[in-house]
């Protein structure tokens, strides 16, 4: 897929692994201190660089901060520092509209329409409701499969651009599909009913009040908090939110400290009572497939407890939130060094609290074969993952080898090392409309136009849904014809050339003759 669609350092000491031999390890004795023994030793391998925290019934378990928040000024990254967020934002978004609806200002299954009067004009858009846009049943899909790049999109530009695309969207309420676009709707309908920026009211409802100091929206207007983690991608270079996701579906940064605070006002009824909660925390329901999805929250039910949580990407940050509500289990991380395991780690930590064994998270092999292909070039790489691939030390899933050709394709500028990755990537996953995307992505950079329409012809053909390669398909077909035609123009304009020049020799052989 596209490179804003697409997931986007480190030497491992011998000591390290001797010390934890097998990735499997037994059920520890003290919880908090293994906790902090595997958070230690997964920053020193280069798989965790921010802030984690974890609670049990309201009281913080362990709570730790590794390496920088800023490489240039050497700040170092603490409990406090905010960092990126992403769709972790999506939660308070939930939070606003429903605020919202207790004070009787909306109601959940109001159609969209109502506050945002550009949709009356449209058919879809008359029929979605505001409770569609919560639980991602809107039938809008994303950016990408939009075709939308929604770097510094404007709200109005937002609608403008969804109104041009009524063509790609389902019907409401058919099937849960993750819509960013949608949740930045309901930003919009949070400024327009209550009068206030977004960010004004999150400040004002929610932040303030809840104790936040170290949250914030950031918009990509106002000025980023100096305190503020920087991004950077996991082969080290920065990778910052300069430009943010449009407020609603990204943008605020916050600290695992405020992430902690507003955690357990979730136990209280400070912003909305426990019954609405108990709604936000139900999956929307679809008339095909399933939906897991609520207000802003994943959820998950276990036997007789309910987990919720929800992860966020944006840029080089990373974030994760899960709270198991009858045990009152909290995790919160936050990371600024690109792809981090953090479902992984998670589910680790969670062993622990249970006292079951554990396994520590796969190392990235994306990073492994990057360190290949700058010591030795690509064939050894493509040699080293061949090795590789045979032991379970390292991910070498699709994700992982996307990640690096994205690497080698943007970030290195080394189309043919891209395509060489890429190429490996679809091989391995044949079925994979991402893989061929990406493939057909490298190829387009490299001005091999038959081969890019080829792989975006195969993305769409293993996933009709994939907007991204549809689009990029079409405008390539449109761009070939257009040559195709200016050729056909130069030849025929040649040939009559020709033909004008050969009848002038004659007409002078004939005068001399």
């Amino acid at each position: 897929m596209s490179l804003n669609n697409s997931l986007r350092t480190a030497s491992f000491p011998l000591a390290i692994l001797l010390t934890w031999g097998a990735n499997v390890h037994a059920s520890p004795a003290k919880p908090t201190a293994e906790i902090s023994k595997v958070m230690s030793t997964l920053y020193e391998r280069g798989q965790f660089n921010g802030a984690i925290l974890v609670a049990k019934g309201g009281q913080i378990v362990y709570r730790n901060a590794f390496g920088k928040a800023n490489l240039q000024t050497g700040a170092d990254f603490t409990p406090q520092t905010p960092s990126d967020v992403g769709s972790v934002t999506k939660q308070f978004t939930a939070m606003a509209i429903m605020m919202l609806a207790g004070r009787n200002e909306l109601n959940y299954d109001d159609p969209a329409a109502k506050y945002i009067p550009e949709f009356s004009r449209s058919a879809h858009f008359r029929e979605m409701t505001l409770r569609n846009l919560l639980t991602h049943t809107s039938g809008i899909p994303d950016y990408g499969d939009l075709g939308i790049d929604d770097s510094g999109l404007e709200p109005k530009g937002l609608i403008a651009a969804l109104l041009k695309k009524e063509d790609l969207l389902v019907n409401p309420g058919l099937k849960y599909r993750y819509s960013n676009p949608g949740y930045a709707l309901l930003a919009v309908v949070v400024e327009r009913v209550s009068g206030k920026s977004f960010g004004m009211f999150l400040g004002q409802e929610i932040f303030k009040p809840l104790g936040m100091s170290d949250t914030f929206l950031y918009d990509s207007r106002g000025k980023k908090d100096a305190r503020a983690a920087v991004g950077y991608d996991q082969f080290g270079q920065v990778d910052d939110a300069s430009t943010t996701a449009i407020p609603g579906d990204g943008g605020i940064y916050s600290s695992v400290n405020d992430l902690f605070k507003w955690d357990q006002s979730l136990y209280t009824d400070k912003l909305v009572p426990q019954p609405a909660l108990t709604e936000a925390f139900t999956p929307g329901t679809v008339e095909e497939g399933t939906s897991a999805y609520g207000f802003g929250w994943n959820v998950r039910q276990d036997g007789n407890d309910k987990y919720v949580w929800h992860t966020g990407n944006q840029a080089g940050f990373r974030a994760f939130i899960e709270r198991r509500l009858r045990e009152r289990l909290t995790v919160i991380m936050l990371t600024n060094r690109g792809n981090s395991k953090r479902q992984e780690i998670n589910t680790a930590i969670q062993n622990i609290l249970a006292g079951k064994s554990y396994v520590l998270p796969e190392r990235s092999g994306a990073e492994e074969l990057y360190k290949a292909i700058h010591a030795s070039g690509i064939r050894a790489a493509l040699n080293k993952y061949d090795t590789l691939k045979n032991g379970s030390e390292y991910d070498l899933g699709e994700s992982e080898l996307n990640t690096l050709g994205y690497q080698l394709l943007y970030g290195d500028n080394k189309a043919g090392n891209a395509i060489a990755i890429f190429e490996l990537n679809a091989t391995v996953h044949p079925k994979s409309s991402n893989a061929f995307d990406s493939l057909g992505e490298a190829y387009r950079v490299n001005r091999e136009t038959n081969l890019a329409i080829n792989c975006y012809k195969e993305a769409v053909s293993l996933d009709p849904t994939n907007g991204h390669a549809a689009v990029m398909l079409k405008e390539l077909e449109l761009a070939r014809a257009g040559w195709v035609a200016i050729l056909m123009a130069c030849v025929l304009g040649a040939l009559i050339l020709a033909a004008i020049l050969l009848r002038r020799q004659a007409r002078a052989y004939r005068r001399n003759g």
